[in-house]
């Protein structure tokens, strides 16, 4: 078969692109030109261009069997035109109409646990808008929704690394919010099977790994891995919400309105029918946390001054 694959240069996308390639696929990647430098020069063919543009879109799908679409972000970056709508409803519709328009007959979604009609972020509402552009396309979907995607090269740890050494540290509403992370090693085999996996089609599955963590038990045990301690306070959603909504424009400031709402929410799942499709063992995540935290980190030898050795 031949694949396209949009998202192929991030995380998750460079470890399934490759992963799609052994399983003895052609692989064609859909790459904006600042991420050609990304992707080895043999292997793959690559279509240059920006996934909301119809003609882009048109030239990468043509005489492809598949699409896998895993384009998405986390973080909105509103003047260069990076926002939840473009860069998911508006991507996923162009890629989708493209591949109608060419009769591609199958299609792998990435969403997100949580995605839902009425969920309180705009992330979550996109994701549920582009799920529902791919359920109405009349091709053969498959919709994934996993939990936070841990390995190593994640961005999420880096995020904590440098969370744990600030000065001080808000915690909202205790950190108590409950994470599934799971394994990219468990999300890729299941994702490269399921092309031709026709016992996928038509559905949603969730995917989680086997335990349930709080967020603050996650910036505790990355604290504990570099020998220090943040200096932490309480802070209530009610004096966030409005806080953060205020002073988000501001340069560098570390969170936005959405990403809050995304915190304060569980990301939990039913992983019974990912389970049952792929028959994995799932890998566990407490115990990687040392290896998923960068190794050479500005602070890991400073502690900051508000902090002290565990």
């Amino acid at each position: 078969m031949r694949i396209l694959l949009t998202g192929g240069t991030g995380f998750i996308g460079t470890a399934l692109r490759r992963a799609i390639k052994e399983e003895g696929h052609d692989v064609r990647l859909l790459v904006r030109q600042q991420s050609v430098d990304k992707v080895e020069k043999a292997g793959y063919e690559i279509v240059v261009g920006d996934a909301l543009d119809t003609q882009t879109c048109m030239r990468a799908v043509e005489g492809c069997d598949a699409i896998v679409h895993l384009i998405g972000i986390r973080r909105e970056f509103p003047h260069d035109g990076i926002t939840y709508e473009a860069m998911h409803t508006e991507a996923t519709y162009a890629v989708v109409d493209a591949a109608v328009r060419n009769k591609v007959p199958r299609i792998i979604y990435m969403s997100s646990q949580g995605s839902r009609p009425n969920a309180t972020s705009r992330y979550h509402k996109t994701k549920w808008e582009s799920e529902e552009i791919v359920r109405k396309s009349g091709m053969r979907y498959t919709i994934f929704r996993p939990s936070i995607i841990f390995g190593e090269g994640d961005e999420f740890h880096p995020l904590m690394a440098e969370l744990v050494h600030r000065n001080i540290v808000p915690v909202i509403d205790g950190g108590k919010t409950l994470l599934q992370p799971v394994s990219l090693h468990n999300v890729i085999p299941a994702f490269a099977h399921s092309l031709l996996m026709p016992e996928t089609q038509g559905k949603e599955i969730e995917v989680g790994g086997p335990e349930r963590v709080k967020f603050i038990d996650i910036m505790n045990a990355v604290a504990r891995h570099y020998g220090v301690w943040p200096n932490t306070f309480a802070m209530p959603s009610l004096i966030a919400k409005p806080l953060i909504k205020a002073l988000q424009g501001m340069p560098n400031f570390p969170l936005t309105y959405d990403e809050l709402l995304l915190l304060l929410e569980d990301n939990v799942c039913d992983n019974s029918e990912f389970l049952r499709l792929f028959g994995q063992k799932l890998e566990t995540y407490i115990d990687k946390i040392p290896s998923l935290c960068p190794h050479l980190y500005e602070w890991a030898d400073k502690p900051a001054a508000s902090s002290h050795h565990a």
